[in-house]
């Protein structure tokens, strides 16, 4: 696996400068290794994995195929392990002091592009495996819940259950921090869970994740506690159109635009687009919010394999708002989604 990624990344480097690999996520991707405390060095001709003597036994056994260089000084080791005057670092994961130190011993110190977050845009099938794994656990976590949640219960007293749920059923942690959101909290796009009653009459959020083998999960399901009014559900529906419309519209080679130009339409024509107020989506892997971002200036293309969500969201102050999220991966034609949840206006409590 480390060898056929390692791969990947040297078919875009540059042949003649060695990459010095710090983001721990990005060491995770191309080696295996799970610690806290590494760096990566890839030439054309090696690979080393540096990191301290805490994980020692754990990196030779994570990462097999890479040769381990076990020090105190992980900057100074990789400066000595350098056979040329050139060196590319990732910027972004580098810290001034660690740049400059860098700079005095390298000539040729150069920031390379965000490569290796490229290459994690496409995922393998073991990848798109795991992440079908959190995805599962997930709403099977969401199916419980909806039947314990009643009136009185606070947003924490949800937030827990629905972790300690999807701990229970194989998640290794939490992906992300649970949003619960009821009454008029539900209309904060990101809202932290309080001591807030559930209360008739209240729409009730909900935005959670698992996180299996270093994979996340997204998904947003709104609820409504009692009978749903007409307003929550006229809201509810148009919504879902929107999710729906950007869902059909993924497929390969289709331009990010025309899928928020799809799903922004129903937004559009009942005159809540001014309400949606983040992007549309994101790319779900190793991290939770991870490239590609659909709704980026830069535009781009959807891929086989890529793995997104699609999260249409209309928010009222002081009324309340309506989020309907899925993790989905792109197939060869068209797409499937994986938190696999009912859609429809579910009453709670």
């Amino acid at each position: 696996m480390s060898q056929s990624r390692i791969a990947r990344l040297r078919q875009v480097m540059d042949s003649d400068t060695p990459f010095l690999v710090s983001n721990l996520v990005n060491i995770r991707y191309l080696s295996g290794f799970t610690g806290s405390n590494a760096l990566l060095l890839i030439s054309m001709e090696s690979a080393f994995l540096l990191t301290d003597s805490r994980y020692e036994i754990q990196s030779r056994r994570e990462c097999p195929e890479i040769d381990v260089v076990i020090s105190r000084d992980l900057f100074g080791s990789a400066i000595e392990l350098l056979q040329t005057p050139a060196l590319a670092i990732e910027g972004s994961a580098l810290s001034v002091t660690h740049w400059q130190r860098i700079a005095k011993q390298v000539p040729d110190l150069q920031v390379a592009e965000p490569l290796i977050e490229g290459l994690r845009i496409v995922k393998d099938s073991t990848e798109i495996a795991v992440v079908s794994k959190a995805c599962d656990i997930s709403t099977a976590s969401l199916e419980i819940l909806k039947t314990e949640i009643h009136f009185g219960m606070t947003e924490r007293q949800i937030a827990r259950r629905l972790e300690s749920l999807m701990l229970d059923m194989g998640a290794d942690s939490i992906a992300f921090q649970t949003i619960v959101a009821s009454g008029p909290n539900s209309a904060i796009p990101h809202h932290k869970p309080t001591d807030r009653p559930l209360q008739k009459g209240d729409l009730l959020k909900i935005d959670f994740g698992a996180l299996v083998d270093g994979y996340h999960a997204d998904c947003t399901r709104t609820f409504t506690a009692g009978k749903a009014a007409d307003w929550q559900k006229e809201l509810h529906e148009c919504v879902l159109a929107s999710q729906h419309n950007g869902i059909k519209a993924l497929a390969p080679d289709v331009d990010f635009g025309v899928v928020v130009r799809a799903a922004n339409a129903p937004l559009q024509e009942a005159g809540f687009m001014d309400k949606f107020t983040h992007g549309l989506g994101h790319g779900v892997g190793l991290e939770i919010h991870e490239q590609p971002f659909l709704s980026s200036p830069i535009g781009g293309k959807i891929v086989q394999n890529m793995v997104v969500t699609i999260e249409p969201g209309v928010y009222l102050p002081d009324l309340g708002g309506i989020r309907i999220e899925d993790t989905i991966v792109i197939t060869s034609f068209a797409s499937e989604v994986l938190t696999k949840f009912t859609y429809e206006l579910t009453s709670v409590g």
